[in-house]
């Protein structure tokens, strides 16, 4: 059983969907082909959202251009590109935070705990990058 054999089993369930029997998995890939046939009009679906998320969209929700480059290749450039959207809104969080703290009143500050976990979170999601950016 393959990704590309059941887009939306795999969409929906993602590396458990080996699991199933291929007579089960063929039913419920026609089920759910069948129910996105039927919400297409309507705008995006939830299945539709988790298939172009596991073809490896950018931070921009588009997926990663190939421009030569393989299939793992343009999943790791995404993760970095995902991670690195998420890296500058943490610290344009954390840069407001300070402003507050240093000219807002003091029922505007962050808690101590809450401006180090965005510290923290930063420093993860950089590091993530790091390792991504050696591995790529």
């Amino acid at each position: 059983m393959s990704a590309s054999t059941y887009p939306y089993l795999f969409a929906t369930l993602g590396e458990a969907a080996h699991q199933l029997p291929d007579d089960i998995a063929r039913a419920l890939e026609t089920t759910l082909t069948a129910t996105q046939a039927a919400n297409a009009p309507g705008g995006p679906t939830l299945l539709d959202c988790l298939q172009r998320i596991r073809q490896v969209e950018g931070a921009d929700g588009q997926p990663w251009p190939r421009k030569g480059r393989t299939q793992a290749q343009c999943m790791a450039m995404a993760r970095i590109d995902r991670a690195n959207a998420g890296l500058t809104f943490l610290l344009e969080l954390l840069h407001a935070s300070e402003r507050v703290r240093v000219d807002g009143e003091d029922t505007q500050h962050l808690p101590d705990d809450a401006r180090e976990g965005l510290l923290l979170a930063c420093r993860g999601l950089s590091e993530y990058v790091d390792v991504q950016l050696q591995a790529a």
